[in-house]
């Protein structure tokens, strides 16, 4: 499946099984509800970077409401997204400009906030590297993180941790593994 589509597939698919497959979940932010949705897993920074259209290094500068999205079989069933204004250090993978927005999914129709597959919210401030897919289409026209391992936030002391990277990776080790692709 071309990656491209990986992220409308799940924001479509999710939508229509949101109010089925909602866990309370108390571990991360007590305010959000954890929702499951499938999708692409990656064991490696080179299989995660292959299965993505744009890979930049940056920080969120700004907020913004997204969209609706519902189920066309379900239009009570959806989410509420919202925009991320993502200023660009630097591009690995893909073409951007100075600015890129990433959409991500927010809240439930009702208003109740959600976390899917345990990837929290950006936040205005928040530095690392983010691997895209790219929307094309009047149906996704923004640009997705490719799953919830495809956001790698950069520490206070400058170090990534992630599953994909041995322990405390620093940034410029990251930097230079994403130039070697």
């Amino acid at each position: 499946m071309n990656a491209r589509w990986v992220v409308p597939a799940i924001l479509l698919i999710g939508a229509a099984a949101f109010a089925v497959i909602i866990v309370l979940d108390g571990d991360d932010d007590p305010t959000r509800e954890t929702v499951t949705a499938s999708g692409p897993e990656f064991s490696s920074i080179g299989d995660m970077a292959a299965g993505s259209d744009l890979i930049v290094e940056g920080t969120v500068v700004a907020v913004d409401d997204g969209r609706r999205i519902t189920d066309p079989a379900d239009p009570t069933a959806g989410v509420v997204t919202r925009l991320y204004e993502l200023q660009v250090a630097e591009v690995y993978q893909g073409d951007a400009g100075d600015f890129v927005l990433v959409e991500q999914e927010d809240a439930l129709l009702d208003g109740t906030p959600i976390v899917v597959n345990g990837l929290s919210p950006h936040a205005v401030g928040d530095v690392g590297f983010w691997f895209l897919v790219v929307g094309d289409s009047e149906e996704f026209p923004f640009t997705a993180v490719v799953n919830q391992q495809g956001r790698l936030l950069v520490d206070a002391d400058g170090v990534i941790d992630s599953e994909l990277l041995p322990a405390s990776t620093a940034v410029d080790d990251v930097r230079a593994a994403l130039r070697s692709l």
